[in-house]
């Protein structure tokens, strides 16, 4: 696209950062601190994306939980170097719902065969053991490869009616790289090993605790926010990128809604797909790029504690909630006084029934959900916030695809922007890594 509005005052530097989520700030305070020049460009007011925290009558939420885990040391020490005395060591405890009770997640023997009785718990171990089997045939899909792996009865039991519910789409539909990436480790027989002799390493998926900021995600984003502040006027919120114009020279210009016009040769962007698109005058073709969307419903509860999980899941239609967390679990710090606080995390694609219900019918459902299974009455809930979130989670292109994307969390996300980071004198014009928690999509053009 050619350039235009000559008459603008452009202002020069040598690299450009689009979105002030974890990656943009990450990249901006590592470029920074190798004497670089750098400007980033926020479109909201406040930095972080979906590794905020809403702050609501003094109880702080993340936007779904985010833990922060890695077995990279350095990347460890970065973070507490970070954010100091304020990250604390968390137990982590999670538990699936499954025929009517709530499972110990790793699986725990005993655990199991009280959950699912005896009949579906020899069901299910026999298709796993059949599965390893007789492991034959194509897995070019997320169904295929989880039944040959952990058999039918376990799939049909959980891992397809989760996934099929979080997603929205058909789990045939949904690449095996994806479920690769994302149920790597798990094993039948290393859960058993794991819970019942607790020896060995400690598989990821499994990690029993996780680093966490004392009042929330959002911290690492704030902290990154000062850093960056600290060494200069680096950091602009509150000023969308409406466009991105190249010159024949090579160099590019970024215009934000204000009008305010920014030159030079790199660009690094961590905006949605479809945004970036647009700011460069180009159009996604329909269909090829879905977005799952994400509501959560926020509860202040008169209770000194629901349950005593970081993480509780639900894979059928007996709740409309997916995923379940209580903040206090995590940090002391996240409720005041002696109540507490649900994070419900509701899955859907913007404009289906799910995004369209009003805030009220939404409440109802998931306060009379949250009373059959037991764990509050409708007398606890003293306040109620619901949050939405559009466009956020890209889904279908990503898991179709083959080599689209990568499955990640804040760590990784850390990660691989201080990587890239560290190699910034590459021949990359534009560096995308694009939207917000858990999908991320990463490509390099050249």
């Amino acid at each position: 696209m050619e350039r235009k509005n000559p008459g603008v005052k452009k202002i020069k530097t040598e690299f450009i950062v689009i979105g002030a989520g974890l990656a943009g700030l990450t990249v901006t305070s590592e470029l920074l601190s190798k004497g670089r020049n750098v400007l980033c460009i926020e479109g909201c007011d406040e930095v972080g994306g979906l590794a905020r925290n809403v702050v609501f009558r003094d109880h702080i939420f993340d936007i779904g939980g985010h833990r922060f885990f890695t077995e990279d040391e350095t990347l460890r020490l970065w973070l507490k170097q970070l954010v100091g005395d304020e990250l604390i060591r968390v137990r982590r405890r999670s538990r699936i719902y499954l025929n009517g009770r709530l499972i110990d997640y790793p699986i725990s023997t005993l655990n199991a065969f009280l959950g699912m009785g005896v009949g579906k718990s020899f069901h299910v171990l026999a298709g796993y053991l059949q599965a390893r089997l007789t492991r034959t045939g194509s897995q070019e899909n997320f169904e295929k490869w989880v039944t040959a792996r952990f058999g039918r009865a376990l799939y049909d039991l959980y891992f397809g009616p989760y996934t099929q519910k979080v997603w929205g789409r058909d789990p045939k539909e949904i690449s095996a790289e994806w479920a690769q990436q994302r149920i790597q480790l798990i094993s039948l027989t290393q859960a058993v090993i794991k819970s019942v002799f607790r020896f060995g390493a400690v598989p990821k998926t499994f990690a029993s605790h996780f680093d966490y900021p004392k009042k929330g995600i959002g911290r690492i984003a704030a902290a990154l926010q000062s850093k960056i502040e600290a060494r200069g006027p680096n950091l602009i919120t509150g000023q969308p990128v409406r466009q991105i114009r190249q010159g024949k020279d090579g160099s590019f210009e970024v215009e934000t809604a204000v009008g305010r016009v920014f030159e030079s040769r790199k660009i690094i962007s961590t905006i949605p797909l479809p945004k970036l698109a647009e700011a460069l005058g180009e159009k996604i073709p329909e269909g090829a790029l879905k977005y799952r969307s994400l509501r959560c419903v926020f509860l202040i509860v008169n209770r000194p504690k629901v349950t005593d999980d970081t993480w509780m899941y639900f894979s059928g239609p007996e709740t409309i909630f997916s995923r379940l967390h209580e903040p206090k679990n995590w940090s002391a710090d996240m409720a005041p006084g002696d109540g507490t606080s649900l994070c419900l995390e509701i899955f859907c694609d913007e404009g289906d029934d799910i995004w369209s219900m009003p805030s009220s019918e939404l409440h109802e459902k998931c306060v009379a959900d949250l009373r059959r299974l037991g764990l509050i009455e409708e007398s606890d809930v003293e306040a109620r916030l619901i949050y939405a979130s559009a466009t956020h989670i890209p889904c279908t292109w990503w898991v179709t695809r083959r080599n689209c994307g990568i499955f990640t969390t804040p760590s990784r996300v850390i990660r691989d922007c201080r990587c890239w980071a560290a190699r910034e004198d590459s021949d990359t014009t534009i560096w995308i890594r694009s939207s917000t928690r858990p999908l991320y999509l990463l490509e390099e053009y050249k």
